[in-house]
């Protein structure tokens, strides 16, 4: 009777075990139509175009490699594109119309990995002047980040917690950017007036237990800028935790090495990064990672969900699959602010609620990141989760699995 009842356990088992490989083959065959940056095609793409760039600028592959080097041969001018791709007379005219508004720079890196043959391809729609930012619906400062800022260079939302802003110079300026009204004209840091400005009044306010360094891009201060920063602010008692928020690990992977690793380590700096689609995660985004990471550096990923750049599900649950592999946390998936000139960019709630409920038990735990809205005016993050999930009753709950499955969890 042991071994009947054993059979017939291993018989539904193994029926179970058939109805979740069906879900995930179906899921599988979808995430597979996602671009890698690790496939044939982006290798290619990418060694083409960089070879271009290199014999344009009579460069080596040290110089290639050199993240000094990279930011001062930035590609910021429609007439610099035409060198390495034939652009149409329609499109030469609508970068250069808007790039006379709207500044951009894009690293000689982040610019190979672009494919101009796909009107859709996300590192082009981050990266390259589209004629609808043109379009200025929207705000300036969405997250009201000029009221929030009691002292040097800080923004305060939160009781415990704060942001230095620290630049206003990126390697790449993402056309999707919440603070496109800091671009201006020209790289500027904070000076060192504002950030001990800024320092003194963490010290004076024991409140404040994290502080986020950030800009613009935060890493692309000096070691010995950023040493600074961080030995003042880990002397102070109440500072329990500094996170760094950048995108070089994107767009300038050379800027990470083993003296900058050194450096956050010893400051127990832990780092906010934004990968927004698996093409990005590339074998030099991969290195500079396994440099963090190997150091004891803790990575985490807040994803900006862009309207064709990733307003995806399968395109989500394989960038954040792939995150997960080289051992970064999927942490936020962030809901576009309502930025003036990006649009285009907007996304129906609806849709980062369908790709949450998709990622529900198709997926590890660390795939699955918080999906937030910013409030606007500065009110903080608001977490958004699939209501159909959970139904009030009289005495407990009905609650929906991830395969919309109800069941009844009574608390009397």
């Amino acid at each position: 009777m042991r071994y009947g009842i054993i059979d017939i356990n291993r018989e539904k088992s193994l029926i179970r075990s058939n109805e979740l490989d069906k879900i995930a083959l179906g899921d599988m065959e979808h995430k597979s139509k996602v671009r890698l940056g690790f496939s044939d095609f982006s290798k290619k793409l990418y060694s083409n175009t960089k070879n271009k760039i290199l014999k344009e600028l009579n460069a080596t592959e040290e110089d290639w490699n050199d993240y000094k080097w990279q930011l001062k041969n930035r590609i910021s001018d429609v007439d610099e594109i035409s060198k390495y791709v034939n652009l149409t007379d329609e499109e030469y005219e609508n970068i250069k119309r808007v790039s006379e508004e709207h500044r951009f720079a894009i690293t000689p890196y982040y610019f190979s990995l672009i494919d101009f043959n796909n009107p859709n391809c996300p590192i082009k729609l981050q990266s390259i002047p589209d004629i609808r930012e043109l379009d200025e619906d929207g705000h300036l400062d969405p997250m009201n980040e000029e009221q929030s800022n009691p002292s040097g260079k800080i923004t305060r939302r939160y009781p415990n917690k704060l942001i230095i802003n620290v630049t206003n110079a990126c390697p790449m300026y993402c056309r999707h950017c919440q603070r496109r009204r800091l671009f201006g004209n020209f790289d500027k840091n904070s000076s060192k007036e504002d950030l001990d400005e800024s320092i003194e009044f963490i010290e004076n306010h024991p409140t404040i237990r994290e502080v986020l360094v950030t800009g613009g891009d935060a890493l692309l201060l000096s070691n010995d800028r950023l040493e600074y920063i961080f030995s003042r602010l880990s002397k102070i008692n109440h500072v329990d935790v500094i996170r760094i928020g950048t995108r070089v690990i994107v767009t300038l992977p050379f800027r990470i090495d083993e003296e900058l690793a050194v450096l956050l380590r010893k400051y127990k700096v832990q780092v906010s990064t934004q990968f927004n689609h698996a093409s990005e995660i590339t074998p030099e985004a991969v290195k500079a990672i396994d440099m963090l990471v190997d150091h004891g550096v803790l990575i985490r990923n807040q994803m900006v969900l862009l309207h064709n750049v990733n307003d995806d599900k399968y395109c989500i649950q394989k960038t954040n699959e792939e995150l997960q592999k080289y051992r970064v946390i999927s942490y936020y998936l962030f809901h576009p602010k309502d930025v003036k000139s990006t649009k285009h960019f907007q996304v129906d709630i609806s849709k980062g609620l369908e790709i949450m409920k998709h990622l529900e038990g198709r997926t590890s735990g660390m795939c699955k990141p918080t999906y937030v809205f910013n409030s606007p005016g500065g009110y903080g993050k608001i977490p958004l989760v699939p209501v159909e999930n959970i139904e009030y009753q009289k005495d407990g709950y009905k609650l929906t699995t991830w395969e919309n499955n109800e069941i009844t969890y009574d608390y009397k």
